[in-house]
């Protein structure tokens, strides 16, 4: 399964791609660290989420 991350930094938009929600949260609090900003997660079945709301579905999964 891939999740895909999306946000925006200073040279513009950026997609990043993982292969289990674990290393997509893990990635996704790495970006906001560096200043991304309005972070998006899609899940395989193309539902979408915020970081935190990602991170807090998935929490039992990490």
């Amino acid at each position: 399964m891939t999740y895909t991350i999306t946000g925006h930094d200073t040279a513009g938009a950026l997609t990043l791609k993982r292969e289990t929600p674990a290393a997509t949260i893990k990635k996704a609090g790495e970006l906001l660290a560096e200043g991304v900003t309005e972070i998006e997660i899609t899940d395989p079945d193309g539902s979408r989420y915020t970081a935190a709301e990602f991170a807090a579905r998935h929490a039992e999964r990490v």
